[in-house]
């Protein structure tokens, strides 16, 4: 367990319903490294919802500290014809899960820039410019 190299363990959970995240309890507060973890799926187009990756964040703490938690997606967003459109927003719902779990710890969320309507691309304007 302590020999690989390296900071952190990469896990994908999104995809595998979590299954076997629960062998990171037994060592919950005293693991050597930390856990990322996945929390949005790179094999579905659907965008998870901020509340989805909140559950799926609350379900990975059961079980890892959170200042030892690190959230990420299952792996790349290569695979499924996965645009950037839906990268940014799996992505972004990373961030708004997190200040989701942030919030109900009591700690200040951080704010997720791509989740500002302004800034995304998908908001038809309700006066077209062309």
């Amino acid at each position: 367990m302590h020999a690989p190299k390296g900071d952190v363990w990469t896990v994908e959970m999104s995809d595998r319903d979590f299954r076997e995240i629960e062998l990171f309890g037994a060592m919950k507060g005293r693991l050597p490294k930390k856990v990322a973890v996945g929390v949005v799926s790179h094999r579905s187009l659907q965008v998870e919802t901020p509340e989805v990756v909140a559950g799926r964040v609350r379900r990975a703490m059961e079980h890892i500290e959170p200042q030892q938690l690190i959230l990420s997606t299952d792996c790349g967003f290569g695979r499924a014809g996965c645009n950037r459109d839906i990268a940014t927003f799996k992505t972004a719902a990373i961030g708004q899960g997190r200040d989701i779990v942030l919030q109900e710890l009591g700690l200040e969320p951080r704010g997720v820039r791509a989740a500002q309507a302004g800034l995304q691309t998908d908001i038809v304007p309700a006066r077209p410019d062309r």
